[in-house]
C-alpha cells in the first residue's frame, strides 16, 4: 500500500470526494481497475484511515445535501464501521461511484436530514446495480476475447515455416 500510495494522508489525497466524478465518468475502472478494496486499506493503514475515507465521504453528502439536519460525527463513524463491516471488498473507487450516484438523486432524496438507513439502503440498491454492471462489462470483454482453440482456417506461422521446409525438402529431392 504505502509503496503505491504513500503514507496514510497521501491516499486519503489521492481518494478524496473530488474524485467521484472521475469514478462515475470511468466506471468500468472504478470496478475493475486496481484501486485497493476497503479491507486492504484497513491492513495497510488501519481501520482509521477506512473510517476517515468513509467519513468524508459522508461528510461530503452533509455539505452537498440542502437539508437542515446534518448526520452527526458520531452518526457518520458507526456508519463508517457498518460499511467496512458489510461491504470490505468494494474497492474505494467503487465507494466513490456510490457518492456521486447518491448526490445525483439515483437512490431517491433525503427529507429533512441526512438519514444512515436512506445511506445504506441506498448502498443496498448499489450492490444490485454493481453486480449487473459487472457481469455485463465481464460478457462484454469474454466476447471481445476470440477463442484460442477455433479454427479460422488459417495456419500459424510456425505451421506456415513447417509446411515451407517440407515443400523445400520435396523439390531438394523431386
Amino acid at each position: 500500500m504505502t509503496a503505491r500510495y504513500g503514507n496514510a494522508e497521501k491516499f486519503l489525497n489521492t481518494f478524496k470526494p473530488d474524485m467521484q466524478v472521475m469514478a462515475a465518468r470511468y466506471t468500468e475502472r472504478a470496478y475493475f481497475g486496481t484501486a485497493p478494496m476497503l479491507e486492504t486499506v484497513c491492513l495497510g493503514y488501519g481501520e482509521l484511515v477506512v473510517m476517515v475515507f468513509i467519513c468524508a465521504l459522508l461528510e461530503d453528502i452533509n455539505l452537498f445535501v440542502g437539508v437542515k439536519e446534518k448526520m452527526p460525527v458520531n452518526r457518520q463513524r458507526e456508519l463508517s464501521r457498518l460499511v467496512l463491516a458489510e461491504y470490505p471488498y468494494l474497492k474505494v473507487t467503487e465507494l466513490l461511484l456510490f457518492f456521486h450516484r447518491l448526490k445525483c438523486g439515483r437512490y431517491g432524496r433525503f427529507y429533512g436530514m441526512v438519514d444512515a438507513l436512506t445511506v445504506t439502503s441506498a448502498l443496498m440498491q448499489f450492490m444490485g446495480e454493481r453486480l449487473t454492471e459487472t457481469n455485463r462489462y465481464k460478457a462484454a470483454r469474454k466476447k471481445e476475447e476470440k477463442p484460442e482453440n477455433v479454427s479460422s482456417g488459417g495456419i500459424t506461422y510456425e505451421e506456415y515455416l513447417q509446411l515451407k521446409e517440407k515443400q523445400q525438402k520435396q523439390n531438394d529431392h523431386g
